[in-house]
C-alpha cells in the first residue's frame, strides 16, 4: 500500500527547493516544473477532498433534518390518523347503543305480538264456545219444535 505521508513530505522537500531556486532567480528544468505541477494538483485535490468532506457532512445534515421533518410530519399524520379511528369507533359505540335500543323495542313488539296472539287464542275459544252453545241451542230448539208439532198434530187427530 503506498504511504501518503511518505510521499507529501518528498514532495515538499522537493517543491521547497524548486521554489529557493525560483526565488534566487534561478532557471528550471521541466521535471522541476513538474514537481510543482505536482504539488499545485495535490493541493489542489486536498482543497477538493476537504470541500467536498463538508459537503457531505452538510448533505448528511440537511438530510438528517429531512428525516426528522419526514418523521415528525409522520408522526402528526399517524396521531391524525388515531384522532380519527377514536371518532369512528364512538360513532361505531354510538350505532351498536341504537342497534341495542332497536333490539329491545323489536324485543318489546314481539311481546306485544304474543299478547296479542294470546288474546286471538281466547277470542277462538269463546268463538268456539260460542258456537257450540249455539249449535245445542240449534238442536234443542229444533226438537223442541218437532215435539211440539208432534204433539199438536197427535192433539188435532185426536180430537
Amino acid at each position: 500500500m503506498f504511504d501518503d505521508k511518505f510521499f507529501e513530505d518528498w514532495l515538499d522537500s522537493q517543491a521547497q527547493k524548486v521554489m529557493e531556486k525560483v526565488a534566487n532567480g534561478e532557471g528550471i528544468a521541466p521535471e522541476q516544473m513538474m514537481i510543482l505541477m505536482l504539488k499545485a494538483q495535490t493541493n489542489h485535490f486536498a482543497h477538493l477532498d476537504v470541500d467536498l468532506r463538508n459537503e457531505m457532512v452538510l448533505l448528511r445534515e440537511d438530510m438528517d433534518r429531512r428525516f426528522e421533518q419526514a418523521k415528525l410530519e409522520t408522526a402528526k399524520q399517524f396521531e391524525q390518523v388515531d384522532k380519527r379511528l377514536e371518532q369512528v369507533d364512538k360513532r361505531l359505540e354510538q350505532f351498536d347503543k341504537r342497534l341495542d335500543q332497536f333490539d329491545k323495542r323489536f324485543e318489546q313488539v314481539d311481546k306485544r305480538f304474543e299478547q296479542v296472539d294470546k288474546r286471538f287464542e281466547q277470542a277462538d275459544k269463546r268463538f268456539e264456545l260460542l258456537t257450540s252453545r249455539i249449535d245445542h241451542f240449534m238442536i234443542w230448539s229444533f226438537a223442541t219444535t218437532i215435539s211440539v208439532g208432534g204433539i199438536i198434530v197427535a192433539a188435532i187427530k185426536f180430537l
